[in-house]
Protein backbone atom coordinates (compact mmCIF):
# COMPACT_ATOMS: atom_id res chain seq x y z
CA UNK A 1 0.00 0.00 0.00
CA UNK A 2 1.43 3.68 -0.91
CA UNK A 3 0.81 6.19 1.49
CA UNK A 4 0.06 9.60 0.43
CA UNK A 5 -0.15 13.17 1.29
CA UNK A 6 -1.31 16.47 -1.25
CA UNK A 7 -0.34 20.09 -0.80
CA UNK A 8 -2.60 22.06 -2.13
CA UNK A 9 -6.40 21.83 -2.37
CA UNK A 10 -7.76 23.40 -5.15
CA UNK A 11 -8.89 22.40 -8.70
CA UNK A 12 -5.83 20.38 -9.53
CA UNK A 13 -5.95 18.40 -6.30
CA UNK A 14 -9.81 17.42 -6.69
CA UNK A 15 -10.31 17.34 -10.34
CA UNK A 16 -7.14 15.81 -11.39
CA UNK A 17 -5.78 13.84 -8.95
CA UNK A 18 -8.39 12.49 -6.81
CA UNK A 19 -11.16 11.14 -8.96
CA UNK A 20 -8.62 8.24 -10.08
CA UNK A 21 -6.25 8.03 -6.89
CA UNK A 22 -9.34 7.35 -5.01
CA UNK A 23 -10.35 4.50 -7.81
CA UNK A 24 -6.90 2.71 -6.56
CA UNK A 25 -8.12 2.65 -2.93
CA UNK A 26 -6.49 -0.88 -2.83
CA UNK A 27 -3.27 0.49 -3.63
CA UNK A 28 -3.03 3.99 -2.73
CA UNK A 29 -4.20 5.23 0.62
CA UNK A 30 -4.45 9.23 0.38
CA UNK A 31 -4.02 10.13 4.39
CA UNK A 32 -2.95 13.75 4.82
CA UNK A 33 -4.04 17.08 2.74
CA UNK A 34 -2.27 20.20 3.15
CA UNK A 35 -3.67 23.76 2.69
CA UNK A 36 -3.28 27.39 3.44
CA UNK A 37 -6.32 28.19 3.89
CA UNK A 38 -10.10 26.93 4.12
CA UNK A 39 -10.77 25.62 0.54
CA UNK A 40 -14.38 25.84 -1.57
CA UNK A 41 -13.90 22.19 -2.13
CA UNK A 42 -15.84 19.79 -0.12
CA UNK A 43 -13.73 17.64 2.02
CA UNK A 44 -13.64 13.89 1.70
CA UNK A 45 -14.46 11.14 4.61
CA UNK A 46 -11.15 9.16 5.54
CA UNK A 47 -8.58 11.79 4.21
CA UNK A 48 -7.24 14.41 7.47
CA UNK A 49 -6.82 18.38 6.11
CA UNK A 50 -4.82 20.41 7.88
CA UNK A 51 -2.72 23.85 7.83
CA UNK A 52 0.18 22.39 9.39
CA UNK A 53 2.37 20.91 6.48
CA UNK A 54 4.37 19.53 9.65
CA UNK A 55 1.63 17.11 9.65
CA UNK A 56 3.02 15.31 6.56
CA UNK A 57 7.00 16.47 6.34
CA UNK A 58 6.85 14.62 10.42
CA UNK A 59 4.55 11.53 9.12
CA UNK A 60 6.58 8.12 8.46
CA UNK A 61 3.94 6.41 6.92
CA UNK A 62 3.69 9.29 3.97
CA UNK A 63 6.04 8.25 1.22
CA UNK A 64 5.06 10.16 -1.51
CA UNK A 65 3.54 13.85 -1.75
CA UNK A 66 2.06 14.83 -4.85
CA UNK A 67 2.63 18.95 -5.08
CA UNK A 68 -0.65 20.58 -6.45
CA UNK A 69 -0.12 24.31 -5.82
CA UNK A 70 0.54 27.29 -8.02
CA UNK A 71 3.79 26.89 -10.21
CA UNK A 72 5.62 29.70 -8.02
CA UNK A 73 6.02 27.27 -4.80
CA UNK A 74 6.69 23.79 -7.16
CA UNK A 75 10.06 24.54 -6.53
CA UNK A 76 10.23 25.36 -2.89
CA UNK A 77 7.98 23.03 -1.23
CA UNK A 78 9.48 20.16 -3.42
CA UNK A 79 12.95 21.07 -2.36
CA UNK A 80 11.18 21.28 1.56
CA UNK A 81 9.55 17.16 0.75
CA UNK A 82 12.45 16.07 -0.67
CA UNK A 83 15.01 16.93 2.45
CA UNK A 84 12.16 15.56 4.47
CA UNK A 85 12.61 11.83 2.76
CA UNK A 86 9.64 11.93 0.69
CA UNK A 87 9.34 10.88 -2.72
CA UNK A 88 7.29 13.85 -4.74
CA UNK A 89 5.41 14.06 -7.53
CA UNK A 90 5.05 17.74 -8.85
CA UNK A 91 2.22 18.90 -11.02
CA UNK A 92 2.91 21.13 -14.64
CA UNK A 93 4.45 22.94 -14.89
CA UNK A 94 7.33 21.74 -12.88
CA UNK A 95 9.53 24.47 -11.95
CA UNK A 96 10.00 28.05 -12.65
CA UNK A 97 13.01 27.15 -14.88
CA UNK A 98 15.88 24.49 -16.04
CA UNK A 99 18.24 25.33 -13.26
CA UNK A 100 15.50 24.52 -10.77
CA UNK A 101 14.67 21.54 -12.23
CA UNK A 102 18.03 19.82 -12.58
CA UNK A 103 18.65 20.69 -8.87
CA UNK A 104 15.66 19.04 -7.98
CA UNK A 105 16.71 15.75 -9.98
CA UNK A 106 20.52 16.02 -8.84
CA UNK A 107 19.06 16.18 -5.18
CA UNK A 108 16.99 13.51 -5.57
CA UNK A 109 19.21 11.12 -7.24
CA UNK A 110 21.62 11.93 -4.55
CA UNK A 111 18.99 10.73 -1.90
CA UNK A 112 17.75 7.63 -2.91
CA UNK A 113 14.46 9.05 -3.77
CA UNK A 114 12.21 9.98 -6.53
CA UNK A 115 10.93 13.11 -7.73
CA UNK A 116 8.82 13.71 -11.45
CA UNK A 117 6.08 15.96 -13.03
CA UNK A 118 2.60 14.90 -12.91
CA UNK A 119 2.51 13.92 -16.92
CA UNK A 120 -1.33 12.74 -16.80
CA UNK A 121 -2.03 13.94 -20.59
CA UNK A 122 0.14 10.78 -21.58
CA UNK A 123 -2.84 8.66 -20.54
CA UNK A 124 -5.72 11.18 -22.28
CA UNK A 125 -8.02 8.58 -24.20
CA UNK A 126 -6.98 10.60 -27.88
CA UNK A 127 -3.67 10.26 -27.22
CA UNK A 128 -3.62 7.11 -26.39
CA UNK A 129 -5.68 6.42 -29.92
CA UNK A 130 -2.54 8.02 -31.73
CA UNK A 131 -0.25 5.38 -30.11
CA UNK A 132 -2.43 2.74 -31.28
CA UNK A 133 -2.73 4.24 -35.14
CA UNK A 134 0.89 4.89 -35.03
CA UNK A 135 1.70 1.21 -33.95
CA UNK A 136 -0.38 -0.29 -36.53
CA UNK A 137 1.07 0.83 -39.40
CA UNK A 138 -1.99 2.11 -41.12
CA UNK A 139 -0.37 5.29 -41.82
CA UNK A 140 2.58 4.55 -43.19
CA UNK A 141 5.22 6.97 -42.71
CA UNK A 142 4.13 9.60 -40.65
CA UNK A 143 4.83 13.24 -42.35
CA UNK A 144 3.10 15.80 -40.22
CA UNK A 145 1.33 15.76 -37.70
CA UNK A 146 -0.89 18.57 -35.62
CA UNK A 147 -1.68 19.00 -31.93
CA UNK A 148 -4.17 21.77 -31.10
CA UNK A 149 -4.99 23.05 -27.48
CA UNK A 150 -7.32 25.64 -28.12
CA UNK A 151 -9.78 27.52 -25.80
CA UNK A 152 -12.07 30.29 -26.38
CA UNK A 153 -11.47 32.42 -23.13
CA UNK A 154 -10.55 35.80 -24.06
CA UNK A 155 -11.10 36.96 -20.70
CA UNK A 156 -8.09 35.65 -19.64
CA UNK A 157 -5.69 37.34 -21.38
CA UNK A 158 -7.82 40.72 -21.30
CA UNK A 159 -7.45 40.81 -17.63
CA UNK A 160 -4.00 40.04 -17.47
CA UNK A 161 -1.50 43.59 -18.24
CA UNK A 162 1.48 41.97 -17.13
CA UNK A 163 3.94 39.54 -19.05
CA UNK A 164 6.22 37.03 -16.73
CA UNK A 165 7.66 34.10 -18.81
CA UNK A 166 7.24 31.66 -16.10
CA UNK A 167 3.54 32.52 -15.86
CA UNK A 168 2.67 33.01 -19.60
CA UNK A 169 0.46 30.76 -21.61
CA UNK A 170 3.33 29.27 -23.66
CA UNK A 171 5.02 27.88 -20.73
CA UNK A 172 2.16 27.03 -18.27
CA UNK A 173 -0.04 25.17 -21.61
CA UNK A 174 2.73 24.10 -23.97
CA UNK A 175 3.85 22.04 -21.02
CA UNK A 176 1.17 19.58 -21.75
CA UNK A 177 1.51 18.61 -25.46
CA UNK A 178 5.03 18.86 -26.10
CA UNK A 179 5.39 16.60 -23.55
CA UNK A 180 2.77 14.26 -25.22
CA UNK A 181 5.12 15.06 -28.41
CA UNK A 182 8.66 14.22 -26.56
CA UNK A 183 7.23 10.32 -25.16
CA UNK A 184 6.32 9.83 -28.72
CA UNK A 185 9.30 10.53 -30.86
CA UNK A 186 12.09 12.12 -27.89
CA UNK A 187 13.90 15.10 -28.60
CA UNK A 188 13.21 17.05 -32.02
CA UNK A 189 16.74 17.59 -34.62
CA UNK A 190 14.92 21.26 -34.69
CA UNK A 191 12.44 23.68 -33.26
CA UNK A 192 10.67 27.19 -34.64
CA UNK A 193 8.94 28.91 -32.46
CA UNK A 194 5.79 31.07 -33.76
CA UNK A 195 4.36 33.17 -30.10
CA UNK A 196 2.29 36.32 -30.52
CA UNK A 197 0.85 38.74 -28.02
CA UNK A 198 -2.40 39.44 -29.76
CA UNK A 199 -3.30 41.90 -27.21
CA UNK A 200 -0.14 43.71 -27.53
CA UNK A 201 3.66 43.89 -26.01
CA UNK A 202 3.95 43.69 -22.29
CA UNK A 203 0.82 41.57 -22.09
CA UNK A 204 0.67 37.78 -21.55
CA UNK A 205 1.03 35.57 -25.02
CA UNK A 206 -1.79 33.94 -25.92
CA UNK A 207 -0.54 31.56 -28.82
CA UNK A 208 1.86 29.75 -30.09
CA UNK A 209 2.37 27.68 -33.05
CA UNK A 210 5.38 25.51 -32.11
CA UNK A 211 6.66 22.97 -35.36
CA UNK A 212 9.01 20.16 -33.76
CA UNK A 213 11.21 18.57 -37.02
CA UNK A 214 11.99 14.82 -37.03
CA UNK A 215 13.40 13.72 -40.71
CA UNK A 216 10.91 14.31 -42.89
CA UNK A 217 8.48 14.53 -40.12
CA UNK A 218 7.25 17.92 -38.83
CA UNK A 219 4.95 18.13 -35.61
CA UNK A 220 3.08 21.43 -35.47
CA UNK A 221 1.54 22.47 -31.57
CA UNK A 222 -0.59 24.92 -31.36
CA UNK A 223 -2.78 26.73 -29.35
CA UNK A 224 -4.87 29.89 -28.38
CA UNK A 225 -7.20 31.63 -25.78
CA UNK A 226 -8.94 33.04 -28.97
CA UNK A 227 -10.31 29.95 -30.98
CA UNK A 228 -13.89 30.05 -31.24
CA UNK A 229 -14.28 27.31 -32.60
CA UNK A 230 -11.72 23.91 -31.58
CA UNK A 231 -10.14 21.89 -33.70
CA UNK A 232 -9.45 18.51 -33.56
CA UNK A 233 -6.71 17.46 -31.08
CA UNK A 234 -4.77 15.61 -33.33
CA UNK A 235 -4.30 15.22 -37.03
CA UNK A 236 -1.86 12.93 -38.95
CA UNK A 237 -1.03 12.16 -42.07
CA UNK A 238 1.17 9.73 -43.51
CA UNK A 239 2.38 8.31 -46.70
CA UNK A 240 2.95 4.68 -48.23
Amino acid sequence: MLTMAYIGNGKSTNRYHLPFVRKLADKILVKTIYQRSNSSWPELEGIHYTHDLDDILSDPEISLVAICTPQSAHYELAKTCLEAGKNVLVEKPFTNNLAQARELFEFTKSQGLVVQAYQNRRFDSDFLTVQKVLASGKLGDLLEMEMHFDYYRPQVPESNKSFKPEESFLYTHSCHTLDQVISLFGPPEQVHYDVRQLLGSERMNDYFDLDLYYGACKVSVKSSYFRLQARPSFALYGIY
